[in-house]
């Protein structure tokens, strides 16, 4: 578990289609099918929010990348550092999008960049890449 996107890109494979991976964020297709977000409500009588992707994908970075030796300083005077756990890899859910996939080149054989258009439910344009 050497590479973080590429262990993070097989992940979401299982489970939908990647459509971008860069330093700041996973753009995916997952099944409309797909378990989103849960409602629970407290003995208080509270909700309380699950959005299951997020949820899923932060565990599971937080398992694989912690770095378990993260040190800080605790007091300048004597030098002291205080040794935790510390995983920099956080995921968060935007959308649900409406999205359309454009073929990424007019001749076959030929790759090009990917080439999508990402859509709001009103209607709007929220991503155009490639």
């Amino acid at each position: 578990l050497e590479n973080p996107k590429k262990y993070i890109k097989i992940l979401v494979e299982q489970i939908g289609l990647p459509l971008e991976l860069n330093t700041d964020r996973i753009w995916c297709i997952l099944p409309k099918c797909f378990p989103d977000t849960y409602y629970f409500k407290t003995d208080t009588g509270s909700k309380l929010k699950l959005e299951y992707p997020f949820v899923m994908l932060n565990t599971d970075a937080k398992a694989n990348f912690s770095n378990h030796q993260f040190q800080t300083l605790e007091d300048k005077s004597t030098g002291k550092y205080l040794k935790k756990s510390e995983c920099s890899i956080f995921f968060e859910v935007d959308g649900p999008y409406g999205a359309m996939i454009i073929p990424a080149s007019t001749e076959e054989g030929k790759l090009l960049k990917k080439r999508y258009a990402v859509f709001n439910h009103d209607g709007s344009l929220a991503e155009l890449k490639g």
